[in-house]
């Protein structure tokens, strides 16, 4: 059962292979020996099954095959990756400017307010 494991990382073809079924596989499980070895013999099948699809997607690539390449690139290369959403507080646009009011600054206002302001500058100094 345990070389089915590593073949494939997968227990319901390890189980097929080997001729027993899934609930007597689930009860050997109970036994902590049996279960660590056949967490190791599963880590050692998936990594044997993926060098195995990096071996054809590499070959796929090396051939032009557009969809590998695309993959690849969409899989591991950061620029080719989906961006990530904006801030939900960014996404929104504030208001468009629909009126705009201009007022005509009167002179005499502008020579009252520099006064009162040179005034009130003086009285905290002293």
């Amino acid at each position: 059962m345990l070389e089915y494991l590593q073949d494939s990382g997968n227990i319901s073809y390890a189980c097929k292979r080997a001729g027993i079924s899934r609930e007597a596989y689930y009860l050997w499980r109970q036994e902590e020996v049996f279960a660590l070895e056949a967490d190791a013999a599963i880590a050692l099948g998936k990594d044997f099954v993926n060098d195995l699809a990096h071996t054809q997607l590499i070959q796929n690539i090396q051939h032009g095959r557009m969809d590998a390449v695309k993959f690849q690139l969409a899989s591991c290369h950061p620029d080719y990756q989906p961006r990530k959403p904006w801030p939900r507080e960014l996404q929104t646009a504030p208001p468009p400017v629909t009126e705009i009011h201009i007022h005509a600054i009167d002179p005499d206002e502008v020579r009252t307010r520099r006064a009162e302001v040179r005034q009130d500058a003086i009285e905290k100094k002293q």
